[in-house]
């Protein structure tokens, strides 16, 4: 079957070192030279290889689901379909529906007496980008494609843009990755709507009112998922040792000077850096652009706590992380660890990007600096953008925003902040309340500055009232 073809071929089966392959019929030539290709590795895991091979003038994609690298995994395809083969099977029923697809020209499988080693899927390849890399394509062709298929039965419950790819000249779009793809005889009101809401998160289509609010609310639940990957091994970040420490670190912004902190985070703070802070709590330090906090242990009665709990450092990472996904400005974390004796936690590091030229909220005020009509609003789209993507701060204090050397506002010091997707009235008014006392004590922030914190900050949320706590 072709993509965008109702035309039906009879494939071929054969076997070939051991795996069992189904293969469309004007493909099966190329099948032996490919596979003797070494091809080029586009993604690996340790689960999942992928590779691109040119055979000729043909372009091919191979996918190998590695079944094997995990203890009993391959046992379950004796009851179930691999992975590679619910991808085939979907393949051609969106084949003959007509919607458009990269090709699927074979699906390979190993199998012994101890399961599916392995499963593998081979997809023609196609001279077009993922949609996400493209900045001028118009939105309304995406919907009307992904409308075409709720038309046509199918529904992509893992809808992004990396997942269509697009041909300038001759335009032409195909969906990409099957994996999360369902067809269906027509696919109910409410898994549209939600599908619609899924492309809206990257996307600015045109939607009803009520799928809008609905992408909002998605959003702010697939960003605190993705947050989770920082925690990971992937492209991004690593576990890595360093020194007497394990560390995750953020791949792409390893360098010479990064390595000398991982290598000694405490001689960094005892002799290097300039210390911003130095409490029975935590110590900070900063020296060649970065700055490392140290979490000093601080009492016994937590360390039962936290042997069920992640260390202050890794949760700041995540947090840092998770702002800096929504937009919400604030230093990237680069690395954090955790230093144990005998299990037990006893120090957590986290070590961040400097804002240059930083100067908090309290230290500008102190120093006679007068809170400027931009100054103000910057604070209250800063705050309202905050609660708007699902944080709340209970220690929100005019000496956790810095005004950085580029005028931008931003916001640290994120150990009271916690992340409830929707924030209430009540948590709204007291991170509000919070912050309305740190800055009362300052000469220069009158009634009309507060008036126009409040303005701004309810225009930004389109609020029609101040938060009240009850």
């Amino acid at each position: 079957m072709e993509s965008g073809s109702s035309t039906v071929r009879r494939v071929i089966q054969r076997e070939n070192d051991g795996v069992r392959w189904v293969l469309q019929p004007d493909f099966a030539p190329f099948l032996e030279a490919l596979l003797k290709s070494p091809g080029q590795m586009v993604k690996e895991s340790s689960v999942k290889r992928v590779t691109v091979h040119q055979v000729g003038e043909k372009i091919f994609y191979i996918k190998r689901y590695l079944h094997h690298a995990v203890p009993l995994r391959s046992w379950k395809f004796f009851f179930k379909p691999t992975q590679a083969r619910q991808e085939w099977d979907v393949a051609q029923q969106l084949e003959a529906r007509k919607i458009a697809i990269v090709r699927h020209v074979a699906l390979g499988e190993r199998r012994t007496w101890s399961g599916v080693q392995e499963s593998i899927l081979i997809t023609e390849g196609f001279d077009g980008v993922e949609v996400d890399q493209v900045k001028d394509i118009a939105p309304e062709a995406i919907l009307k494609f992904v409308e075409t298929m709720h038309e046509r039965g199918a529904v992509q419950e893992d809808l992004h843009l990396a997942n269509l790819l697009v041909r300038r000249n001759p335009f032409e779009l195909r969906l990409v990755d099957l994996h999360g793809t369902r067809v269906c005889d027509a696919p109910s009101r409410d898994e549209r709507q939600r599908n619609l809401a899924l492309l809206r998160v990257f996307l600015p289509v045109h939607v009803s009112p009520e799928i809008e609010a609905q992408s909002r609310e998605l959003r702010k639940h697939l960003l605190h998922e993705r947050s989770r990957r920082c925690l990971r091994s992937n492209r991004d970040f690593a576990r890595q040792r360093h020194g007497n420490l394990k560390w995750q670190v953020r791949l792409g912004f390893l360098n010479g000077a990064i390595h000398r902190v991982l290598q000694a985070p405490d001689a960094f703070l005892a002799s290097r850096a300039t210390l911003l802070k130095a409490g029975q709590t935590s110590t900070v330090g900063l020296a060649d652009g970065l700055v490392l906090k140290r979490f000093n242990f601080r009492k016994a009665g937590n360390l039962l706590k936290d042997l069920f709990r992640a260390s202050k450092a890794r949760r700041a990472f995540r947090k840092a992380y998770h702002l800096e996904l929504t937009g919400v400005p604030t230093a990237r974390s680069i690395a954090t660890a955790d230093r144990r004796i005998g299990g037990l936690q006893a120090q957590s590091y986290l070590l961040m990007e400097e804002i240059p030229g930083a100067v908090d909220l309290a230290k500008y005020f102190r120093a006679g600096g007068q809170p400027q009509p931009r100054l103000i609003r910057d604070a209250a789209r800063l705050i309202a953008k905050l609660h708007d993507e699902g944080f709340s701060h209970r220690d929100l204090k005019e000496s956790n925003l810095v005004l950085g050397g580029d005028g931008g506002l931003y916001l640290i010091d994120l150990d009271g902040m916690t992340f409830l997707q929707n924030v209430s009235e009540d948590r709204a008014a007291l991170d509000l309340a919070r912050l309305a006392r740190g800055v009362a004590r300052y000469p220069g922030i009158l009634k009309p500055e507060r008036f126009l914190f409040l303005l701004t900050y309810c225009r930004s949320r389109k609020l029609k009232q101040v938060p009240r706590s009850q």
